[in-house]
């Protein structure tokens, strides 16, 4: 009697990337099918996958006008994880791995520096030290980010959260899915107050918050 055959495993692992990326694209043409003129779907919130968010970033944080000219040779992101809280600590390591994928944005490596968050004051001044273009907070900082969004007026630094409710706060981008949609949120009138110019263009595919 003839052995069944087996599966390749490379064979496995192509048919498990080629499912990924249908989910991925097509959440990559939900999030910008209003450029398209399709019409918006209900709401039914919940978070969008933090890998996901990570490919979103890169996309829109192009269309802020100066930030490859701050950067210098290097983009700098800071990711921002409160000690002592396994949700953060999780989502932190996660992002983390995600942004091990991101090896450069405009023709610059990114660097990721980790910060343990210990005060808004110390945050403010691992930025100035550390020269960062993004601050992407994980989740934890819901009594923090009106406070933190007065602190850093007038600094150009882009603060993304995971949630997109923080952008109401003083957040200048963040996720949410919509009908299973992903939506990005942009805080114009924070980006204003932290010096940052956004091209009008961005503002066709996100929800914006003034």
């Amino acid at each position: 009697m003839s052995k069944p055959k087996l599966p390749h495993p490379d064979g496995a692992r192509a048919r498990a990337s080629h499912r990924r990326g249908l989910v991925v694209g097509a959440l990559l043409v939900g999030a910008f099918g209003g450029l398209l003129g399709w019409p918006p779907r209900a709401a039914a919130e919940t978070t969008v996958p933090l890998d996901l968010q990570v490919d979103l970033l890169w996309k829109v944080v192009r269309f802020e006008r100066g930030l490859l000219d701050r950067a210098g040779p290097k983009v700098t992101l800071m990711l921002v994880m409160r000690p002592g809280n396994a949700t953060s600590s999780r989502s932190g390591a996660q992002l983390e791995k995600a942004l091990e994928r991101v090896k450069e944005i405009g023709g610059k490596p990114v660097k990721v520096v980790l910060h343990p968050f210990i005060s808004i004051p110390a945050l403010k001044a691992a930025v100035a030290a550390e020269g960062a273009q993004l601050v992407y907070l994980t989740p934890g900082f819901d009594a923090d980010v009106p406070v933190m969004a007065g602190a850093l007026a007038g600094i150009p630094v882009i603060t993304i959260a995971t949630d997109g409710d923080q952008v109401e706060r003083g957040v200048i981008l963040g996720f949410e899915l919509v009908s299973a949609r992903p939506r990005i949120s942009l805080n114009v009138g924070q980006a204003r107050r932290q010096g940052l110019d956004f091209n009008s263009d961005l503002f066709r595919l996100v929800k914006v918050v003034k």
